[in-house]
């Protein structure tokens, strides 16, 4: 990312949907890897569910080992909300749904945006 009069200013920004289940975990990035110099990423949940995420950092081999926990106790996004964090592409959000009261959803989708 470029500096601004001292904010950073985003030079490439990608951006997709990712459909998150309820009983697994998605990786939410756009495409099959994390952007190339990722500084932020962006997450808008488009669902009556919640979404659940995680945070997974590289592994010394260069991989990325997908949470098998349940999301009890794992960072809620409530439904149609927006969230952006400063993550570096050495780390992979992983999401799944969760379902409020009520609600029967199968899934969430969300709309990822990377910055770098």
């Amino acid at each position: 990312m470029a500096g601004f009069f001292g904010n950073p200013v985003a030079r490439y920004v990608t951006q997709g949907n990712v459909y998150c289940p309820v009983g697994s975990w998605a990786a939410l990035r756009v495409g099959a890897v994390n952007q190339v110099n990722r500084q932020w990423i962006k997450f808008q949940v488009r669902s009556n569910a919640s979404l659940a995420i995680r945070y997974v950092n590289r592994n010394a081999d260069g991989t990325f080992t997908a949470p098998t926990a349940s999301a009890h106790d794992a960072v809620i996004i409530p439904s149609r909300s927006i969230m952006g964090e400063p993550i570096s592409e050495d780390v992979v959000v992983y999401g799944r749904a969760v379902n409020k009261a009520g609600t029967t959803a199968g899934g969430v989708r969300v709309t990822v945006t990377e910055y770098s």
